[in-house]
């Protein structure tokens, strides 16, 4: 059995200044990615959005693009998007190969 992000406490909100200070980048940064969709927010409403926990690991993930492939965030963000699908989709097919067997 899988587990699943929340099994993690992935889900907790957390502000942009924690994610920004947890990553070591600037709030506005995060607030500017958050605002364009670029990061998942909980409460999208609001004049500054909660994150999920999660958004630290995958803002770190998309800095590492950028400095390594000069991606810039938004090609990041789908290239972490489209990766995260072909995950799902891999595990998707493993199952379904056990259960074949």
């Amino acid at each position: 059995m899988f587990m699943q992000a929340n099994d993690f406490g992935l889900d907790e909100p957390l502000t942009c200044a924690v994610v920004a200070e947890t990553v070591g980048t600037a709030h506005s940064l995060v607030l500017r990615l958050a605002r364009q969709g670029l990061l998942e927010t909980l409460d999208s409403d609001a004049e500054e959005p909660l994150l999920p926990r999660r958004v630290v690991v995958q803002l770190r993930r998309m800095q590492r693009l950028r400095r390594d492939l000069g991606v810039n965030f938004a090609g990041a963000a789908i290239i972490l998007e489209l990766t995260g699908r072909i995950e799902q989709l891999n595990r998707e097919l493993a199952e379904i190969q056990r259960r074949t067997t």
